[in-house]
């Protein structure tokens, strides 16, 4: 008789299947609005994109941003830093501050406020000897080209801004029995015909303003 007291007492204090329903269904409820609100949230947010300046083509540190080298990608709406495409026209003819990669979205501070080139101002890629001087460069460092030294006579120093440093390529330069860095400068366009010359007989040599005569520095090559 008293086990029989107990099982009753027990059973008692057991919620009965009605009783658990009611609460269960609440719970269910709930967690199916909840999963709704939620989807909601992230179908609007995912709405709120906007479009942004892409670099389509690499572009050298120091090189002039053109129309074609840039394309759009799309981004949540607060994206900071970024160019709004419906501004890209504001940053073709300037310079990039850096190398410029494809598939790099374009910062602000990617890029240069000065146009590309100074006025009667030219670009050349120069192929010159590896060393760790050449390596260590700057974009912006003044150098002074000794070009046509490789005959014995007195080479025509010519003044020039690095744009910017290559990679070392054992060989890879036409004609080249050994290692050469690539160099881009900006030089005044009545030195092209010289520093051109250079470049063909592989006889220019590049030094810092700092560690040559500067009176031997031409600004300008007369003709």
């Amino acid at each position: 008789m008293a086990t029989s007291s107990a099982n009753q007492a027990t059973a008692s204090r057991l919620p009965s299947t009605r009783e658990s329903r009611p609460a269960l269904i609440g719970l269910a409820v709930l967690l199916i609005f909840g999963g709704a609100l939620a989807s909601a949230w992230l179908a609007i947010q995912s709405g709120n994109r906007s479009y942004f300046v892409q670099i389509d083509q690499e572009v050298a540190q120091g090189a002039t941003i053109s129309k074609d080298d840039l394309s759009r990608v799309s981004l949540p709406e607060g994206f900071k830093g970024g160019i709004p495409s419906s501004d890209s026209d504001s940053v073709v003819g300037k310079s990039a501050g850096a190398r410029l990669l494809p598939g790099t979205v374009l910062m602000k501070s990617m890029v240069s406020d000065k146009s590309g080139l100074a006025e009667n101002q030219t670009r050349l890629t120069v192929a010159v000897d590896a060393s760790p001087f050449v390596s260590g460069l700057q974009s912006g460092d003044q150098l002074a080209l000794a070009v046509g030294s490789s005959d014995g006579g007195d080479p025509q120093t010519v003044h020039a801004e690095l744009i910017s440093v290559g990679d070392q390529k054992g060989g890879a330069i036409a004609g080249s029995g050994g290692d050469e860095i690539p160099i881009v400068v900006s030089i005044d366009l009545s030195c092209l015909s010289v520093v051109s010359q250079g470049i063909k007989d592989k006889d220019v040599t590049p030094a810092l303003i700092g560690g040559v005569d500067s009176d031997l520095v031409q600004q300008t090559c007369g003709g």
